[in-house]
């Protein structure tokens, strides 16, 4: 029966509309659509959504509801591709299409949308447009002159809009959607089905409240995809340099006499030329570009800043901007980062006192932070073992994984090396960062994400005592440790699970305090090293290394984890004529990683977590892990 708008939905059989709705990242919004539609006074429907990698609570809040929730990978996704795929699960005569930010002007908008296909050539119906008090002047407007107040046919003029329209499933399944298109679906579908002899009817009175709250930059890019689209569509139409400045000219002196006469705010008012300028430099721009989208261009068309990260531009130079998404590769996932350890080497990065960056093999701008924890919430096509909510923490040493120094597992060889947050590979100081697959490690679904970004200077830890002490086939003895910071401080409670007698020395006696144990001695200053076969400098400093050169044993071994380091004027006879060794160690490879996931709940984190600061905070946070009074700054992303 059509359009029989009282069904009670538990008795209906056959579904007469399916409404799709297309989802990125929108939890603001979903809620409020999908209350709307529960509420209407048309009942016989389902409602699929079809998500294009959402990274926030869009599909928790989805899942509360009546709907079906179909997925695709956001490096696959277009708008024609999208609706297709709805369509492709939707049972009904008749599919609906509302964008994920809009919400119905009261409870009889889903029965208006499929009222004019009681007419056989009517092939697809729209709805209006209604704005927001949020909505920016020119485009408030723009919804008042192009969704009027009277509904109409048109039978020539090929227009649509799928933010709020329907159409006939039985025209899609022999028309489905373009899907090489940036945009503008809705046009091109319309200009088919009229070929074919049908109809498009605007519906006045099926009314949606449209949400835009978008920046300028995304407004451009709006207007550039539909351009290069619309150019796609009509491959004879054009617009020039003086198309642009004659709609320029024309629009805003019109939107202004608009906000006059409505009594607009200065406020809204003063939106009228940044937006015209970016809708008109972005229509020409898209209609005299070369065709052919980038990956680039996907990204700023489809998934525009909403990433904010910490970026260093330049020595001493940093804030917190916004940005995409990272783009992931088929071997990729993409971590929500939960937590990042603030270590002394984001500072040395910050600073320009790693040789990385005098010398030139490290380049500005980079994105600081390898000792991170986080959930898996997209993953590349070939990536295999990881799912959506894993918590994973990750290597920070990355080499090709094809050279013979990565198929040896010894990345650190490797000619094309990088490491997260510090050579070459943006890091965790971010919301959203993305991470090759084989140097990701699950944890255990009950983790706690604050302890877990130890992880990282654990393995560390765990990597130089096994070359210290000869892959633990050293019998037990005393080890001196130069520096109570993080690094010192695990490296002490890793050799005092492993039956070792450690002695810690630092300057700071807080840092002493917090080491200090039945099993772990602690000394203020450096001094009496002669009794140490044993020697791990973990400050990076000189004064602490120049000690444990001149005034360790004979025969002892030296393990450097510290950095920078920096230049130090040495006699290396004494090292030979005394028969010491100096072992450097950086980074860790997966061996180290797995166990140090199997051993950090061992071990006294609670001094590591008592100082958490929020990603807006990270300046601060630096602050005090400078200042040297705190064990561990970290920053809680999400």
């Amino acid at each position: 029966m059509l359009l029989a708008p009282f069904l009670q939905r538990s008795n209906v059989s056959k579904v007469e509309t399916s409404i799709v709705i297309r989802t990125f990242n929108e939890e603001k919004h979903i809620g409020r659509l999908l209350d709307s539609i529960l509420n209407q006074n048309y009942s016989n429907w389902e409602t699929i959504i079809v998500d294009s990698g959402s990274t926030d609570g869009t599909l928790d809040i989805a899942k509360n509801y009546p709907t079906q929730i179909v997925k695709i990978a956001p490096k696959d996704f277009s708008f024609g591709r999208s609706l297709n795929e709805g369509c492709r699960c939707a049972k009904g005569d008749y599919v609906v299409f509302a964008s994920a930010h809009t919400y119905p002007v009261d409870n009889t908008w889903l029965h208006k949308i499929v009222s004019p296909f009681e007419d056989p050539k009517i092939g697809m119906v729209y709805g209006r447009h209604i704005e927001m008090d949020t909505t920016k002047l020119s485009e408030e407007r723009d919804f008042r002159t192009i969704f009027g107040t009277k509904s109409k046919i048109l039978v020539e003029e090929a227009f649509g809009n799928n933010a709020n329209a329907a159409i006939r499933m039985a025209l899609w399944k022999e028309i489905p959607y373009r899907e090489d298109l940036s945009g503008l679906e809705d046009i091109d579908w319309a200009k088919k089905i009229q070929a074919r002899g049908f109809y498009i009817y605007y519906k006045a009175d099926a009314c949606l409240v449209h949400i835009h709250q978008e920046k300028y930059s995304q407004i451009y890019n709006r207007f550039k995809r539909e351009a290069i689209a619309y150019k796609n569509i009509f491959p004879d139409a054009e617009y020039q340099r003086t198309s642009a400045a004659l709609n320029f000219l024309l629009l805003t002196p019109k939107d202004v006499i608009y906000g006059l006469s409505s009594r607009k705010s200065l406020r809204k008012m003063g939106q009228i030329i940044p937006y015209r300028f970016a809708q008109c430099k972005g229509t020409y721009d898209g209609f005299n570009r070369s065709p052919g989208i980038t990956e680039k261009m996907k990204q700023d068309f489809y998934y525009p800043s909403i990433n904010r990260s910490v970026v260093i531009i330049s020595p001493n130079h940093h804030s917190l901007k916004e940005g995409s998404l990272p783009y992931l590769e088929e071997d990729e996932v993409l971590i929500k980062v939960g937590y990042v350890g603030v270590c002394s080497t984001d500072l040395d990065v910050l600073e320009e006192n790693l040789d990385y960056y005098r010398s030139g093999w490290a380049k500005y701008p980079v994105v600081p932070g390898h000792e991170f924890s986080g959930t898996v919430v997209q993953k590349g096509s070939s990536v295999k073992g990881f799912q959506i909510d894993d918590k994973v923490v990750g290597e920070c040493i990355i080499g090709c994984g094809t050279c013979e120094f990565c198929k040896r597992g010894n990345p650190f060889g490797c000619k094309e090396r990088k490491e997260v947050g510090v050579l070459n590979f943006d890091g965790a100081y971010t919301e959203y960062m993305k991470m090759p697959s084989r140097l990701l490690h699950r944890l255990d679904p009950s983790s706690e994400l604050e302890k877990a970004c130890l992880v990282e200077p654990l393995a560390v830890c765990i990597r130089g005592l096994k070359k210290l002490l000869n892959e633990g086939n050293e019998s037990p003895e005393s080890v001196a440790i130069l520096g109570a910071g993080t690094i010192g401080n695990l490296c002490a409670q890793l050799l005092a699970l492993k039956g070792y007698r450690a002695t810690v020395f630092d300057k700071n006696k807080k840092k002493l305090d917090l080491v200090q144990s039945k099993v772990i001695k602690t000394q203020l200053g450096i001094s009496s090293l002669e009794r140490f076969r044993y020697i791990v400098e973990a400050t990076g400093e000189i004064g602490p290394l120049k000690k444990a050169l001149h005034e360790s044993m004979t025969g002892a071994k030296i393990l450097l984890l510290g950095l920078p380091y920096d230049s130090i004027n040495f006699n290396f006879e004494a090292v030979v004529s005394f028969d010491k060794s100096i072992i450097g160690s950086v980074g860790s490879t997966r061996e180290e990683f797995i166990e140090a996931i199997q051993t950090y709940g061992k071990l006294n984190l609670k001094e590591f977590t008592k100082h958490i600061f929020t990603l807006d905070e990270y300046a601060e946070a630096w602050a005090k892990q400078k200042e040297g009074d705190i064990l561990k700054a970290i920053i809680k992303v999400h």
